[in-house]
């Protein structure tokens, strides 16, 4: 296991640059732009790293500018996935939601190149404290993962956001406080010494800034405040840094970033200096002042030792003049001139790390030299497969494999250029018990215009693992644990099948007067997109031969009155061709299954099958939650989880395995005879299952129903979580709904963002949604709007103000213990209630200094002539996917109201 780890930390650092594995490269990254772009890394050595709290955090065009722009290389720490969010565009929560922000991230690095890394923390929601950030994610074990990634990127500067903030979301301090904390820690031999014994050594950067934020600011003002000019044409891109940053930053489509225009000539990031080693001498003008980041700089590894590495600092300079020859002879035209400084270089780069393997250069300066001429390596590398317009792609003819299957690769080389290449090898790198068998062998010679298919029949391993995250949620701290530890702080472990192509770049006549370069390529599985005529690519998945998923997720029954349930469980066939399975479900001592069994005939890879069974709980059954368990057996082997696809255009599909298991809620909980619920679906929406479990079926309103349908016939109309702001037909028929609550209905709106606000749902500039917290709503029956308040504290005390209101009392009485055992937060973007009309019925407050004072708008009701109109900030809508027991008995009583006539 330690020499694992210690191959994957030297993986890390020499491999700063991002492996493009989840999309397609940006139009800007191909052909002679490409190869532009990729000249300007070569004379450079000095390197960034950018620390944030959450995906979504980082200044885009900042990292575009230093990494396009600047030729550094980038690294990007997100302390956490994005866990604890909310999804503007799908039903996943919690780790799938991180799983969907982190290919997210992975899109937006295609266009920034930065290399991403992640802590263990876990987002646990919102937060207005630095103190209880730290104590959930443990302060100690986080900086030990910040200080890990420092070691491995080794940067010359550390960027990360405002130490302080008047607010909430102190997740962004936190990260800040741990980015300048780990700036000494990670040059100190004796902090985390278990990572000195993994092979990383001490790193000492040489200044760390807090900011990335624009101008107009407090830091702003800050007399040592220096600003990262984002605002400049580049004619590479066609567009400044700022503009492409933007492009980039769409792609964090979960949370409401769509495409988000951005005014040419502007974009500005203000950071002011925390800590420096050594401390400058005078004021500042970047963020770079005085740190040397040329090739030829990292002569000063070898300071005073010059006399045991006499010949270094030529060489370095050498290589930095031949970087620069390539980028002239770019400039003029001059390909072959090009090529042959770009192998010149090349050469010279292997030539002088091997050299300095010999010298009596100290470990520790052999270490930092070698390690950023591996980097420098790969750059020349690049440059040249470019210049040779030499082009591969692997390609797998099945995107889902199960252990023991077989499949083929087809691994291709393209040689587009003007002179041939001797193409020395073409092979797979599998795991170990994988066997990848060669069908032929590849041409000794590629020419222009020519190309070579290799395909190779590949086996996976009988225990091979399946594709999911290297790491899981550990339920009693704010922290993931580790399955694979090799495989972290990287976004993903890697790929399964890579490509690699060894080829030689003529330096004369004869095919062995060639300098050999190695390219590596993941295997890709090719398929449509949901888009018409929409291309996507994915890497190779291991997955279960079966795949078996149960709903519900979580079933709600009634204590002691031996309630029965159906369960349906889904078994989906992996493997090729057909087979019978067994499906059962396994429960509690004393609960009954009919039927004990069900058998399911899968007839192709792909089939599905459903069993139907129903499960009656004893008449003795007490208040708690029961496990019911699902298993499909096959060929002797059984079969518990299910994959939840995570599959969006613009990401790379990734799987989650999930026991298939359903929490089975005993609670005491009364529902209103007569209810009728009329639904409107909103983002993400999981609250329509939630009531099914109360026994009340909803009927899901589609846009007929709410502008020509007949209202009248339910009891109550819900509006779903955000759904102002994705469904443009109940704002335009928000008036029918008016219009049902006054003739006698009742309306409940869930919670809302700043959509609500606003009638027109176009953004406002420079922002990918309208509204804000000063607008009155358009949608509201009297005058009130959606604020920024929250309450974060999970068991906040909740103070009820109308104790005799129906939905205290009616069918359920609430009382203080329904409001325990709740997840993440009490609730969000509560109403701001401007008018006698509404009544507040509920009130609690957070514990912290940036959040004080009593909040109200939780849980507002308003007479509508003979009806009703409520908003619910109250967060029902996570509770009741987490099981919450109280959150579906105040639901039940929302839901519970008789239509008055």
């Amino acid at each position: 296991m330690l020499r694992r780890l210690a191959s994957a930390v030297i993986l890390a650092v020499l491999c700063v640059a991002p492996v493009q594995a989840q999309l397609r490269p940006v139009p800007q990254d191909e052909g002679t732009n490409g190869l532009a772009l990729a000249l300007r890394h070569l004379p450079t050595s000095g390197s960034i790293l950018y620390v944030t709290a959450h995906p979504d955090d980082e200044n885009n065009g900042v990292l575009v500018q230093l990494n396009r722009g600047r030729g550094l290389d980038t690294a990007l720490l997100t302390l956490t996935r994005g866990d604890g969010g909310q999804n503007e565009i799908g039903p996943e929560l919690f780790q799938a939601l991180g799983i969907l922000r982190t290919e997210e991230l992975a899109a937006i690095h295609r266009y920034d190149r930065a290399a991403q890394y992640f802590s263990r923390a876990y987002e646990f929601g919102y937060s207005f404290s630095v103190e209880e950030t730290f104590e959930k994610w443990g302060r100690e074990e986080t900086l030990r993962d910040v200080v890990r990634v420092v070691r491995l990127v080794r940067p010359d500067v550390i960027l990360t956001l405002p130490l302080e903030a008047p607010a909430g979301g102190q997740h962004h301090q936190a990260a800040a406080r741990l980015a300048v904390d780990a700036f000494r820690a990670a040059a100190d031999p004796a902090r985390f010494p278990e990572q000195i014994a993994e092979g990383l050594r001490p790193w000492q950067a040489r200044k760390v800034y807090q900011g990335g934020v624009g101008g107009g600011t407090e830091l702003d003002k800050d007399p040592r405040a220096v600003s990262v000019d984002t605002s400049g044409f580049d004619p590479l891109l066609g567009m400044s840094s700022y503009q492409f940053g933007m492009l980039a930053r769409s792609n964090h489509k979960c949370q409401g970033a769509g495409q988000l225009r951005a005014v040419p000539g502007t974009g500005r990031a203000v950071y002011v200096l925390v800590d420096a080693e050594p401390k400058p001498g005078g004021p500042e003008d970047d963020v770079l002042a005085g740190v040397e980041t040329s090739l030829s700089a990292l002569a000063r590894f070898a300071r005073g030792q010059e006399d045991k590495a006499p010949s270094l600092a030529g060489e370095l300079r050498n290589i930095e003049d031949q970087a620069k020859q390539a980028q002239e002879a770019y400039s003029t035209h001059a390909a072959d001139r090009m090529r042959m400084a770009l192998r010149a270089g090349l050469v010279n780069v292997i030539k002088t790390r091997e050299t300095l393997a010999q010298t009596a250069l100290d470990e520790g300066a052999k270490y930092e030299i070698t390690a950023r001429l591996r980097r420098k390596e790969a750059d020349f590398e690049r440059a040249l497969t470019l210049a040779h317009r030499l082009t591969t792609e692997s390609t797998s003819d099945d995107g889902d494999v199960v252990p023991g299957q077989s499949f083929t690769v087809h691994t291709r080389v393209w040689n587009q250029g003007m002179e041939a290449v001797a193409l020395q090898d073409v092979a797979l790198r599998v795991p170990q018990g994988w066997t990848a068998a060669r069908s032929a062998d590849p041409p000794a010679m590629l020419e222009p215009g020519k190309a070579a298919d290799v395909a190779f029949k590949v086996t996976v391993a009988s225990n091979a693992r399946y594709s999911q995250p290297y790491w899981h949620r550990n339920p009693k701290v704010d922290r993931y644990e580790l399955d694979n530890p090799a495989d972290f702080p990287l976004p993903w472990s890697p790929p399964d099948v890579v490509s690699v192509v060894r080829y030689g770049s003529p330096t004369g006549p004869g095919v062995n007067s060639v300098l050999p370069v190695t390219l590596e390529q993941p295997a890709f599985f090719r398929y449509e997109g949901r888009w018409v005529g929409g291309e996507k690519q994915k890497v190779v998945n291991v997955v279960p031969a079966l795949s078996v998923a149960m709903t519900p997720e979580v079933a709600v029954m009634p204590v002691g009155g031996g309630a029965r349930r159906e369960f349906r469980v889904t078994v989906a066939n992996a493997a090729k061709g057909s087979g019978e399975a067994v499906v059962r479900l396994d429960v509690p001592a004393g609960w009954k299954v009919e039927p004990a069994q069900s058998a399911a005939s899968l007839r192709f890879e792909g089939d599905e099958a459903t069993a139907r069974f129903f499960v009656t709980a004893p008449a003795t059954l007490a208040a708690g939650e029961y496990a019911v368990r699902a298993v499909a057996t096959r060929g002797g082997q059984e079969y518990r989880d299910g994959v939840q696809v995570i599959a969006y255009d613009h990401i790379q599909e990734r799987h989650l395995l999930r026991a298939a298991d359903s929490r089975v809620q005993a609670i005491d909980v009364k529902v209103a005879p007569g209810v009728s619920i009329g639904y409107v679906l909103g983002a993400g929406d999981e609250v329509p299952p939630a009531i099914q479990q109360l026994g009340i079926t909803p009927t899901l309103l589609s846009a007929d129903d709410l502008a020509y349908g007949d209202l009248s016939r339910f009891s109550t109309i819900v509006t779903g979580i955000r759904a102002y702001q994705t469904r443009k037909d109940l704002r335009a028929n928000n008036q029918r709904l008016l219009d049902y609550a006054r003739a006698g209905g009742h309306v409940v709106v869930q919670y809302n963002k700043f959509e609500f606000n606003r009638l027109s749902d176009a953004p406002a500039e420079g922002f990918s949604g309208g509204g804000s917290a000063k607008d009155l709503s358009p949608f509201a029956p009297y005058p009130a709007s959606v604020t920024y308040e929250r309450v974060t504290l999970e068991d906040a005390p909740m103070n009820v103000l109308a104790p005799d209101h129906p939905y205290f009392n009616a069918p359920n009485r609430i009382g203080k213990a329904d409001f325990d055992g709740w997840v993440q937060e009490r609730g969000l973007y509560f109403l701001g209630a401007k008018d006698a009309h509404y009544l507040e019925l509920l009130s609690s407050a957070d514990p912290f200094p940036k959040n004080q004072g009593e909040k109200k708008g939780i849980l507002v009701d308003a007479p509508v002539g003979k009806g009703t109109w409520t908003y619910v900030g109250l967060g029902l809508w996570r509770q009741l996917p987490a099981g919450t027991p109280g959150a579906y008995r105040i639901l039940a009583n929302i839901l519970g109201r008789p239509r008055a006539r």
